[in-house]
């Protein structure tokens, strides 16, 4: 994400969006490893057999979403958003949260960056602004939330 305060509106969007799509990855990964407990601590397998147990859980998890989704995923276990677009945090958090497989890491380096990492943030930036990229809801909430989002 960009880093500073009054940033443009183009720079709030792409933060945004970032941020909206890593919290998505976060929440398809933590429900997996509320339910499925071999995610719950690092897989010591070859990454053929890694790759079949997360294609095996993922069809396992769509199938259970699809028929049992009372029991699967009852109302509050998923992050939800309010009226004004404040994250609810799921049940599954407090199901993995002592566990091994979600851990935090700590900042290896710098805050340095390449080249092409700017190249690529700049992409998604025009993208995430574009006709073709720009999502209706998105410039509401940058502008609803102020500069921080």
């Amino acid at each position: 994400p960009y880093s500073a305060k009054n940033l443009d509106e183009k720079k709030l969007i792409y933060n945004y969006r970032l941020s909206r799509s890593r919290r998505t990855i976060e929440n398809a990964f933590g429900i997996l490893s509320a339910r499925w407990r071999i995610f719950r601590r690092p897989i010591r397998a070859n990454p053929s057999t890694v790759e079949k147990i997360i294609k095996a859980t993922v069809c396992l998890h769509n199938y259970l979403r699809l028929t049992d989704n009372a029991y699967y995923s009852p109302e509050g276990f998923i992050d939800s958003y309010d009226g004004t677009g404040c994250i609810k945090l799921g049940d599954w958090r407090t199901i993995v949260s002592n566990d091994a497989g979600l851990q935090r890491f700590s900042r290896t380096g710098s805050n340095n960056y390449s080249a092409a990492a700017q190249d690529i943030r700049e992409s998604f930036e025009k993208y995430f602004n574009s006709c073709i990229g720009a999502l209706e809801w998105q410039n509401n909430h940058v502008h609803s939330c102020g500069e921080t989002i």
